[in-house]
């Protein structure tokens, strides 16, 4: 059954910042592709001696009906793969990856080549473009891009997909973090709910959160449209100034709190083993909850804004394959394509209304969680971090935990 959510082992949808609810599933691989990913593995430990690589030197063979495709891991299904061919007869080798570092050093390695598509996550493309020379404009008269939800697509725009006056890459996928209760114990709505319910009185002693996302959730509080919290990544001064009033809101607030979780296993257990009853969490274990329990626990992005990241679809400068690459982003943003991405790998499509390519279960959970589509415009979307703004993130989070 078509579903919205991404567990570990099958298909479904997960929503997290960075990726936290990675899947693990392994789509079958030829020996094209496997002997492909050995070759890049072995380029990135020998980056020092790259030139002397006879893989290196050479840019990958065009092929017209191949496509060399390398993306995060769950992303294709074989069906999808199957799909595409018998609609442009093209054939897809896949290539996965776990994390942006891995993409961007094996990218590094072979000079921008061996792969026709790749797909950054949005708050780390601009260390593709500090690598200089890796990707290529995108020519967006070979695209239409009406078929981009409008807020995603300028969210983007702002945050780094146009880069000195080009675009480089487009939005393709999203997920987020917000609110799962008890629907049985709770009655909150889709456009009423607020990141501050968590902490009413009614709720004491039966929140679950991450300390991290609450300090973050309690800083987007202070004023309530993000601007605040947006500062925080200016300089050092602004954070600690900002961390500090979420910080003091939070050990005022401890005693709500039952059950800090720090993984899916953690957050799932909070609801259904520690008889919590409220909390700050991500979209797929959410629908995890929803499917398991009959509709019992529910998933609501706060009015304030459901904290949300992003990953982009980009052609890497060394592309032999530019066309079938512009086939492939085409098929991607068509209803069909964005349909089976988000039935398959799990995250939600930027493609106006994918969700209603999804069962009517699916979309029913998708239109609660999410205001009717609504409350994709107030997305807070995640920024990149500085270099120095984990570390002191983590100061304030070990004073949360010891309160």
């Amino acid at each position: 059954m078509v579903v919205p959510y991404r567990p570990p082992a099958q298909s479904s949808q997960a929503f997290c910042p960075s990726h936290c609810e990675k899947s693990v599933v392994q789509v079958e691989k030829s020996d094209h592709e496997i002997s492909r990913r050995h070759l890049l593995k072995g380029a990135i430990s020998f980056a020092g001696i790259a030139c002397s690589s006879p893989f290196l030197a050479s840019p990958a063979i065009s092929a017209e009906q191949e496509l060399e495709v390398f993306s995060w891991q769950g992303y294709f299904s074989d069906g999808m793969i199957s799909e595409f061919k018998k609609d442009t007869g093209i054939q897809i080798y896949l290539t996965e990856y776990e994390n942006n570092n891995e993409a961007l050093l094996t990218l590094k390695a072979t000079k921008g080549r061996g792969f026709d598509l790749v797909f950054p996550s949005l708050s780390f493309l601009t260390n593709w473009y500090l690598a200089r020379d890796l990707l290529r404009p995108i020519e967006e008269e070979k695209l239409n891009l009406d078929l981009i939800h409008g807020s995603i697509l300028k969210s983007a725009e702002n945050m780094g997909t146009i880069y000195r006056g080009r675009r480089y890459a487009l939005p393709f996928v999203w997920g987020c973090e917000g609110i799962i209760f008890d629907s049985i114990l709770r009655d909150y709505q889709p456009g009423e709910l607020s990141w501050n319910d968590q902490w009413s009185f009614e709720n004491k002693g039966f929140v679950t959160t991450r300390p991290e996302s609450a300090l973050n959730s309690m800083a987007l509080m202070l004023d309530g449209t993000g601007e605040r919290l947006n500062s925080a990544y200016l300089n050092e001064e602004s954070a600690r100034q900002i961390l500090g009033e979420a910080l003091l809101f939070a050990q005022e607030h401890k005693s709500h709190v039952r059950q800090f979780w720090m993984d899916t296993e953690g957050l799932t257990s909070a609801f259904t083993l520690n008889n919590c009853v409220v909390g700050q969490g991500w979209g797929g274990t959410a629908h995890t909850l929803w499917k398991q329990t009959t509709s019992r626990f529910k998933f609501l992005a706060p009015k304030e804004g459901a904290f949300a990241w992003m990953d982009t679809l980009a052609i890497p400068e060394g592309s032999q394959n530019v066309d079938q690459s512009y086939e492939l982003i085409n098929w991607l943003l068509s209803p069909k394509g964005a349909g089976m991405f988000m039935a398959y790998s799990g995250y939600n499509s930027a493609v106006k209304d994918a969700h209603k390519e999804l069962d009517l279960a699916a979309q029913e959970w998708f239109n609660f969680s999410y205001d009717q589509g609504k409350a994709i415009e107030d997305l807070y979307w995640l920024k990149p971090e500085p270099a120095w703004f984990k570390d002191l993130q983590a100061v304030y989070v070990r004073k949360y935990k010891e309160a």
